[in-house]
């Protein structure tokens, strides 16, 4: 496997081209995304625990021609239970902003109470190529790269401390007002030194239709195996409607529910974004 650092750097310069290719031939094509979403999910992973996680992130983003970079910083709070006297907190922010049970807490510590930490979350940058089809109902595709550099720090939970890499790829296919998806993600996991994390898979498939003119709505289900040896995949499913302005303002509102005890029991979102 590559070194962390030699990884960083490559994507860092791959994200870089798209840009260098803009400004030398007069930046008329682009396009920019601009976004600012928050989230609130909360569950027991299988345990007599609980912990709600609630997220805000802002994100950032460019298009040229086929090319896209994104950006998003997300400020987290996670309230999980602690015992009252010196204790460890129940749960932490692993790989890829999944919630895990924090291995050093005693499920059987009595006088348990609430504690909530604050504090920025690790940034994620993606870079995107696009390949789309000349026909119209043709499919099209998409691959990227993306890393979550560590900028967090691990001592509130909120980060493992360790960058994570990961590989995308993604197909739509449309049939009129109605499109059907599937992404893989395949993320080579940051190991700190005290924990035997393991590299994850992901897939999701989705459906939506557009029902009105500026109006969809969204289906999807997603699986992610669990970076800890022995957990449980993550399995859920979200319904979403989103509307689009003309003025290229669009809000997006989710709902999603966990199907197995490595996701959320229930999460709920709402997004704004604007595109010029």
């Amino acid at each position: 496997m590559m070194k962390p650092i030699f990884v960083t750097v490559l994507a860092l310069l791959a994200s870089g081209l798209p840009g260098v290719g803009a400004a030398q031939s007069g930046a008329s094509g682009l396009r920019w995304h601009s976004s600012l979403s928050t989230s609130q999910s909360s569950g027991d992973y299988g345990t007599l625990l609980s912990s709600r996680v609630r997220d805000t992130t802002l994100g950032l983003s460019v298009e040229y021609d086929e090319w896209e970079i994104g950006l998003k910083l997300p400020y987290l709070e996670q309230t999980s239970q602690v015992p009252s006297v010196g204790g460890v907190r129940a749960f932490r922010i692993g790989p890829k902003g999944r919630v895990l049970l924090n291995r050093r807490f005693l499920v059987s510590q009595p006088l348990l109470v609430e504690q909530t930490v604050r504090g920025l979350g690790d940034v994620t940058t993606t870079v995107t190529r696009s390949f789309v089809p000349g026909a119209r109902d043709g499919v099209s595709w998409d691959l990227g790269a993306q890393v979550k550099l560590p900028v967090s720090g691990s001592d509130k939970d909120l980060s493992t401390g360790q960058a994570d890499y990961s590989l995308l790829a993604g197909a739509t296919k449309p049939f009129g007002d109605f499109s059907l998806g599937a992404n893989i993600a395949y993320t080579i996991v940051g190991r700190p030194f005290d924990e035997t994390y393991r590299n994850t898979w992901a897939a999701g498939f989705d459906a939506s239709w557009r029902f009105m003119p500026a109006s969809r709505l969204g289906l999807s289900f997603g699986l992610e195996t669990s970076p800890e040896p022995g957990g449980v995949a993550a399995r859920s499913v979200s319904l979403s409607y989103s509307y689009q302005f003309n003025s290229g303002l669009r809000v997006q509102a989710s709902l999603t529910r966990g199907l197995s005890d490595g996701a959320p029991d229930r999460s709920g979102g709402l997004a704004v974004s604007y595109g010029f």
